[in-house]
């Protein structure tokens, strides 16, 4: 049955299905001598997680508290059932009982409600014994939880490589379930690679649609898909609306903001250093002959010079740099490839100017050294620094030179900002201690009387002894 997901605005149909995890046989889970010790069975589990349709886990709560914000907050050692001697000679161990509820056809991760444990083993609540889905279509969420608990015993998850599609809902179903878990960090690697794994597939994606991957990217803490990211929003930012902008994640939209005035002021130099160059071929020094045979003869480069600026002064008047709807990327590429005021630009001149046919060719020639002087200048802004494959039959109408360094990424900033604060916070503790420490209460030195006033009581006394 085809199935489609969608990533922002972008829908993307898979003709296959999401595999679910094979349901587990009623009589096998029933039966108490059926003892297998492995997962999603262990012999010495003292939590069972009942997720529906017949799925029962019995894991240990040592590994979920280690793996999961959420376990590790309710699976205390106070809400823990007190087993009594009889239940544990006869081989109990059972303290915990979880059973997922509130889970719709589609749509969300349902929630994990904690069921009373009494001293043997068992519960009394509204736990469901285990069923069955009856004919019914699997509920993908079996499969993220069933993949997410996988994870926490350094299992590999099912994640279904037929195609971007579903590898994509197989990786979004396991990021809800992780965050309602609080378990990004286990799966964290496990959705990087296997997106990672649709090698040019996932490049043109996040190239389509780089406003919806950089939030699974954050939400992920993928380094590689959120570089990716931020390099096309940056190249493509005057394009983007900006309600669009707006809605990216705070601290994704502080580093493309921050990514583009740094662009921004590195096009800006380059545009200013291009409308003040001169070839060496005119520069003089003031020992030279500077007379006017020594300028007259560099007349042709000081003609293309000036035909050069009117050219890239009107474009920077149209708009055509930095500041228009590609960043200024069909100019940059212009003046990288040399294709512009062509010959059919020259006869346009030629007409207020005109030449012999040896003087056109001379200037023509002239040109075209002025603008090998110019291609440097704009070489690293040409620079694709995405991982994505460009070329004749795959081009960008943008710009991908941004450069993202790993400590530009919000959670290592993060990161870093948190250990600079506590260490100086442990440095100002030291020094608060190392102050008081001289002095233990009550022995606090006595400031004389006479101190308060500079001695001048000390010199009055001695005046009326005398």
């Amino acid at each position: 049955m085809p199935s489609t997901i969608k990533l922002g605005r972008v829908s993307l149909t898979s003709d296959a299905g999401p595999k679910s995890p094979p349901s587990m046989r009623i009589s096998n889970m029933l039966n108490p001598a059926v003892k297998t010790s492995k997962f999603p069975h262990f012999d010495d589990a003292d939590v069972v997680i009942h997720l529906g349709g017949g799925r029962l886990y019995h894991l240990h709560a040592s590994v979920l508290r280690r793996n999961s914000t959420f376990f590790a907050e309710h699976l205390t050692e106070e809400n823990g059932a007190v087993l009594s001697s009889k239940a544990k000679k006869e081989g109990v161990t059972v303290r915990y009982r979880v059973e997922l509820t509130e889970l719709a056809p589609q749509g969300n991760v349902g929630v994990m409600v904690f069921r009373e444990v009494d001293s043997n083993g068992r519960s009394h609540g509204s736990l469901q014994l285990p069923g069955i889905d009856n004919g019914k279509v699997t509920n993908p969420v079996y499969k993220n939880y069933h993949n997410l608990f996988k994870a926490y015993y350094n299992h590999t998850p099912d994640i279904y490589d037929l195609s971007i599609a579903t590898v994509l809902n197989d990786c979004m179903g396991l990021v809800d379930v992780a965050e309602y878990l609080g378990s990004i960090s286990v799966i964290q690697q496990t959705v990087d690679i296997c997106l990672l794994r649709q090698g040019q597939v996932l490049f043109r994606s996040i190239a389509a649609n780089a406003l919806a991957w950089s939030d699974l990217a954050f939400r992920v803490r993928s380094p590689s898909i959120l570089t990716e990211s931020v390099i096309h929003l940056v190249g493509q930012w005057n394009a983007i609306p900006l309600a669009d902008r707006n809605a990216l994640n705070p601290e994704v939209l502080e580093l493309c903001e921050a990514k583009v005035a740094e662009l921004d002021n590195i096009k800006m130099a380059i545009e200013l250093r291009i409308f003040g160059h001169y070839p060496s071929v005119v520069q003089r020094s003031p020992g030279d002959n500077n007379g006017r045979q020594a300028y007259s003869s560099n007349i042709y480069m000081w003609m293309c010079l000036s035909l050069f600026r009117q050219w890239f002064g009107q474009s920077l008047a149209e708009g055509r740099h930095r500041i228009s709807i590609d960043g200024g990327c069909q100019l940059y590429r212009q003046l990288a490839s040399g294709k512009y005021l062509d010959r059919n630009a020259l006869a346009g001149f030629h007409r207020y100017f005109p030449m012999s046919l040896k003087g056109m060719a001379v200037l023509e020639n002239t040109l075209g050294a002025l603008k090998e002087e110019f291609k440097p200048f704009v070489e690293e802004l040409l620079v694709n620094r995405s991982q994505m494959e460009i070329n004749d039959n795959n081009k960008t109408t943008y710009l991908t030179c941004c450069v993202v360094k790993k400590s530009d990424l919000p959670w290592v900033k993060a990161a870093k900002e948190k250990a600079q604060r506590e260490r100086r916070d442990t440095i100002m503790g030291d020094m608060d201690l190392d102050v008081t420490d001289d002095f233990d209460d009550g022995d606090y030195p006595v400031i004389p009387e006479s101190a308060h006033n500079g001695g001048s009581s000390a010199k009055g006394k001695g005046k009326e002894k005398a």
